[in-house]
């Protein structure tokens, strides 16, 4: 009996495109799981760059000819998304910074990233201002515990840059939005590592808010691909933060308000849920919900590689046969 095929589903991702959502790698790399018109993007955050701390820092250093010059006191930059990425390049763009430029050349501190996607943002940034910085994790750091790993010595990439006097390693700065898991913090300054914890400084370089518009958004995309209205075919709604699990939940229905926690039995469904990473995937399960899926790399293929397989494995079971086929 030949295998089952997996109906083509309607997919809603969470998370704004790129200018041209057509060439947006999640799209390239979802088209052959299912055509680009079921692909949907409902933008849920907006991002405020706060660079201004940053720039200070940096004057602060490279003022070198002034007598309050102070030594660059951190021996790496910590950087966990795209915004920290962005604003870190607005802080190196910002003309006192800029007019300082040949000196940010002789700067010598060492890049962490999470996850490919900072890896390469930040790459772009180093090119540009920083040729003297070297990064670590990006691709082979998919979240804060394997990077914070990566920096114990747990891969490439040990942090052994060490104070002056020898002793100790020298402190990270760790460039962050105002909402963080403590995960990199909470391993580097274990008072269990002795002299090779670090300690960890952070600066909030941008701060993020829920769109006014997803609510309404988001409840006119479920509307257009309620599988009542496409025909029984199953949906998955892809969570990229963990600021969108408690809007999810709301629009999908799954909320119980009384009890602030999803509602205990959600009975047959044909929505399923696909979260990026272990940050969302933890922030959800606090809400009461556990996803179906988490992609094993935050990235289009991880995301792609998870849903493919755990739908071939409903289908296989035979359990939820049915219900993935849209059969009544």
């Amino acid at each position: 009996m030949p295998t089952p095929t997996p109906p083509t589903p309607q997919i809603l991702l969470l998370k704004s495109p790129s200018p041209t959502p057509t060439t947006d790698s999640y799209t390239t790399t979802l088209t052959p799981l299912t055509p680009a018109e079921q692909i949907h993007y409902i933008p849920i955050l907006t991002h405020t760059l706060l660079p201004d701390p940053l720039i200070k820092l940096l004057l602060a250093h490279l003022d070198c000819g002034l007598p309050h010059a102070l030594p660059f006191q951190y021996g790496a930059l910590i950087l966990t998304s795209q915004r920290a990425v962005a604003s870190l390049s607005s802080a190196l763009h910002a003309p006192p910074v800029q007019a300082k430029r040949a000196l940010l050349r002789e700067l010598r501190v060492r890049l962490y990233a999470v996850g490919p996607a900072t890896g390469r943002a930040l790459e772009g940034v180093r090119d540009e201002f920083l040729d003297g910085c070297e990064i670590f994790g990006g691709k082979g750091a998919g979240s804060g515990e394997v990077l914070a790993g990566m920096m114990l010595g747990k891969g490439e990439g040990e942090y052994d840059v060490v104070n002056e006097d020898g002793r100790g390693r020298r402190p990270v700065l760790f460039l962050t939005g105002e909402t963080r898991r403590d995960v990199i913090p909470r391993m580097l300054m274990d008072e269990r590592l002795g002299e090779r914890r670090v300690q960890v400084d952070e600066m909030v370089v941008y701060t993020t808010a829920e769109l006014d518009e997803f609510e309404f958004n988001f409840a006119k995309v479920l509307l257009e691909t309620d599988p009542l209205v496409t025909g029984g075919a199953v949906r998955w709604t892809v969570v990229f933060s963990p600021m969108a699990g408690k809007g999810m939940l709301i629009g999908l229905g799954w909320w119980d308000e009384r009890a602030g926690k999803c509602r205990e039995n959600l009975g047959e469904r044909k929505t399923y849920v696909c979260c990026i990473g272990p940050t969302t995937r933890e922030y959800l399960r606090g809400l009461g919900f556990e996803t179906d899926v988490m992609a094993e790399k935050p990235s289009p293929q991880g995301v792609k590689d998870g849903i493919e397989k755990y739908m071939k494995e409903k289908l296989m079971s035979g359990r939820d046969r049915k219900d993935l086929a849209g059969e009544s």
